[in-house]
């Protein structure tokens, strides 16, 4: 598999990885990125050997939110700002139904898309050290990707309007409490429980998970697609109510 310029994609066995790989940068997220997690997760999804998929980050951080290179206007290689290309605008509810099991080992830092892609994960893992900010209502921007029916769906409808609503970031021990990830572990064993995690999961019959997974998801998809245009609805608005407002000043 041709090693693409922001993320890794490899597998070990019956298990895939991805790595977040733009560790000067905390693995910020961009447009590409987004392109590249869409064929990562594809190609590993089809490979009849792969039965489990983890996703980690290089370095300190699993994803410090959006690059503000791209926030400032730059276009990815395709010529997409940053939440026109289809990891955000279109991938979530795909990411959601991947019939292989989905494990998150967040290294550090999750914040912005970096915390709301996690959440169509099956599993989540943390480091010590790792953090889960949502940072939107203080940005003056929507969150995305599903995130308004999948973090109550997670944390609770009363944890996540706290969350959302006043931009919280949250440490592992606290994500532990609420529900948001499965089991904290020591930062340096977090990879090895990951793919240990994943090694056991792929070495089950990958035709009932499959199965077991759209049934756990299928009562869940209608409120997700509604979440998804409905948070996609939000951000026209502000966006063209902020155009507004600086075409009258």
């Amino acid at each position: 598999m041709t090693a693409p310029a922001t993320i890794r994609v490899e597998r070990t066995g019956a298990v895939g990885l991805i790595t977040l790989d733009r560790p000067d940068r905390l693995n910020a997220y961009t447009p590409d990125m987004g392109d590249e997690l869409v064929d990562g997760f594809r190609a590993l999804a089809t490979d009849g050997a792969v039965g489990a998929i983890v996703v980690t980050g290089a370095g300190r951080a699993f994803c410090a939110g959006a690059d503000h290179d791209f926030l400032g206007g730059r276009l990815s290689r395709r010529g997409k700002p940053i939440g026109e290309e289809h990891f955000v605008a279109g991938f979530t509810e795909e990411l959601f139904s991947l019939p292989k099991p989905t494990i998150a080992a967040v290294n550090g830092p999750a914040v912005g898309i970096g915390a709301t892609m996690l959440l169509s994960f099956d599993f989540r893992l943390a480091g010590r050290g790792a953090s889960f900010g949502f940072p939107f209502a203080r940005l003056g921007l929507m969150p995305g990707m599903g995130s308004t029916h999948l973090l109550p769906a997670i944390v609770g409808a009363a944890q996540a309007r706290q969350i959302l609503l006043s931009g919280a970031t949250l440490d592992a021990a606290r994500a532990r409490e609420i529900g948001l990830v499965g089991e904290v572990l020591d930062d340096d064993a977090l990879h090895d429980a990951a793919i240990t995690l994943a090694e056991r999961i792929a070495a089950l019959d990958g035709a009932a998970i499959a199965g077991c997974k759209r049934a756990l998801n299928q009562a869940g998809l209608t409120a997700l697609r509604a979440a998804v245009a409905q948070e996609r609805q939000e951000t026209a608005t502000l966006n063209a109510s902020r155009r507004a407002a600086a075409e009258g000043q």
